[in-house]
């Protein structure tokens, strides 16, 4: 493992620390430097929990899952006895991928390099021709464990094979979780449909965008804007320990398309996990660095089971419409950043608090990782 410190990437704690608590992001450098993005992948997208995908996915004993996640090429299996594995999907002979596509049904991982094949609890099958070679021993063999988690209808992965519990790392998210009404049971919902984004933009970019709703009524007055009551006074918004949630009040009157939203919660947990449920529509997305300047965020939307499918594809169209446009908004905003003559933004407290929040999250791993 790399050893950062705050010389080693000319970070000064202090400024910074008096510039966050003062209303201003942190330094703007953060958003495109190559070093600070390798730091951030090594001490952040290295050692957190990441939505990895739906339960219905893996659902099924046989059921394989492929997902890029950052640098991390992750697969996730339920082997026969329905218990759910996640491993490097990375062939231990010679480092091929073990399995390609995004899903599969399978008893067996077989590497097509050199035939290697490994069981869905990650270990080794069977090695061609290796049977009685000399330190060869199998179960020395197994794929790279990484540590996997269920949560309701999500599944969860964290590329730190020993990391502690998801519930333990943010007990307070699990309990209002729960006390705010969450639907976690799977099968009340049906998979609709999968849309991946790769944006031009930095993943800190994307993050403040989608916390803050002061730019709705600009960016997002014929989509999210038109359906959802997000102003501050009819939002209801906790801020945790690494993450947040929103309760929105209902719309009051029902546009003509019937896309306004009567219910609302969101919950978002860094770095990246967001799980929006309102009306008969369940959101669950994740969001992964690829390069400073290049993220990509995965959307999965689920109906209910007695949902109008028709009324569930308006949603989706909806909310990809919404993402488009922020999409195009945070890639100008790299752009822009990156020409490194505006040192800080300034934040409006009162409407991007939010925001703020996140970046205060975001600091603090900093920290955490520069100082000890």
């Amino acid at each position: 493992m790399i050893a950062y410190g705050a010389d080693h990437l000319n970070i000064d704690v202090a400024e910074i620390d008096a510039r966050i608590a003062d209303n201003w992001s942190m330094p703007t450098r953060f958003y495109w430097d190559p070093a600070i993005f390798d730091f951030e992948m090594e001490t952040i997208f290295s050692k957190n929990w990441l939505y990895f995908g739906p339960l219905h996915n893996v659902a099924e004993p046989g059921d394989v899952a492929v997902r890029q996640m950052g640098k991390y090429p992750i697969v996730v299996t339920r082997d026969r006895d329905g218990e759910l594995h996640a491993f490097l999907n990375v062939c231990r002979h010679r480092g091929y991928t073990v399995v390609e596509g995004d899903r599969s049904k399978c008893l067996r991982l077989v590497c097509r390099y050199h035939g290697w094949s490994y069981n869905l609890d990650g270990t080794l099958a069977n090695a061609p021709d290796a049977d009685g070679e000399a330190g060869f021993c199998q179960s020395d063999l197994a794929l790279r464990p990484v540590a996997v988690e269920q949560m309701g209808p999500a599944i969860l992965v964290n590329p730190d094979p020993t990391a502690r519990p998801f519930r333990a790392c943010h007990p307070a998210f699990a309990e209002n979780f729960e006390n705010l009404g969450f639907c976690p049971d799977p099968d009340r919902y049906v998979m609709r449909k999968e849309i991946t984004y790769d944006i031009g933009t930095n993943w800190k970019l994307w993050y403040d965008n989608g916390t803050e709703c002061y730019h709705c009524p600009n960016i997002h007055g014929e989509s999210f804007g038109a359906a959802f009551r997000s102003a501050p006074e009819d939002t209801e918004a906790i801020y945790g320990d690494g993450f947040m949630t929103n309760n929105w009040k209902p719309q009051p009157e029902v546009a003509s398309n019937q896309l306004t939203s009567r219910t609302f919660r969101s919950y978002q947990v860094f770095p990246g996990i967001v799980l929006i449920e309102h009306d008969d529509l369940l959101h669950m997305s994740g969001m992964v660095p690829v390069a400073p300047g290049v993220t990509q965020h995965v959307t999965h939307y689920l109906g209910d089971r007695d949902s109008d499918p028709e009324r569930i594809d308006a949603w989706i169209d909806l909310w990809d419409q919404t993402y488009r446009e922020d999409n195009e908004i945070t890639a100008v905003q790299y752009d822009n950043i990156e020409t490194a003559r505006q040192p800080y933004n300034r934040y409006v407290h009162a409407r991007e608090e939010a925001a703020k929040h996140f970046n205060a999250i975001t600091w603090q791993h900093y920290k955490e990782a520069l100082l000890g």
